[in-house]
């Protein structure tokens, strides 16, 4: 999916509209080899020959590869935000296993097109990387509030947040396998229900 681009460069600034273009093409070129390689592996010159430019080209666009995952993460966490607008309130747990269903679905769909990203963010961050910390929750943090909305109903003894750190733990893991064609024989959609099945037995309040 291509990512959205802002308009100021590393010094401030404000490309024409070719050079908005050369920028969108090397955010666009590193999320495609995000999704076939491993973020250590990415060089910058390995992005400008996708290009078809210079590495001098990318600096001036990018102070480096991290800074295009944190700029696209922007739009994850817009995309995140517009897909569980209507969660946060907790109502979906009233409807048990299907309410969970539909959460664990709109997470991972509107994480979708940004998978390579969301695999960066949450690995980086796990590193105590603190920008990356702090995309990792903003992208997360719908999710969040949909959980703990119903997590509050049901565990009132201070346990929810616990449950709600394992879910979105969860969720993270399967969005890093959700391309995968079988993970341990298990298919797309097996490994949603399986999921699905969790947050339903852990913060729902109705019976399946």
């Amino acid at each position: 999916m291509p990512t959205r681009v802002v308009t100021r460069t590393p010094d401030r600034r404000v490309p024409n509209e070719r050079g908005l273009q050369t920028r969108q093409n090397l955010m666009d070129a590193t999320i495609e080899l995000l999704a076939t390689r491993s973020y250590r592996d990415i060089k910058v010159m390995d992005i400008a020959h996708v290009v078809g430019t210079s590495p001098a080209t990318f600096y001036q666009y990018f102070p480096d590869i991290e800074g295009i995952v944190l700029e696209a993460s922007r739009l994850l966490v817009e995309e995140t935000n517009a897909a569980l607008d209507g969660f946060e309130d907790g109502s979906w747990s009233s409807d048990g296993l299907p309410g969970a269903t539909r959460l664990v679905d709109a997470v991972l769909d509107g994480w979708s097109g940004h998978l390579p990203v969301m695999r960066v963010l949450t690995a980086v961050a796990a590193e105590r990387d603190p920008r990356f910390v702090k995309a990792y929750f903003a992208a997360t943090r719908p999710v969040v509030r949909a959980l703990t909305a119903a997590a509050q109903t049901t565990t009132p003894n201070g346990e929810g947040k616990e449950l709600v750190h394992a879910l979105v733990s969860g969720l993270t893991a399967t969005a890093g396998h959700e391309n995968a064609g079988s993970v341990q024989g298990l298919t797309k959609h097996q490994r949603r229900r399986g999921l699905a099945r969790l947050v339903h037995a852990a913060v729902t309040t109705a019976d399946a």
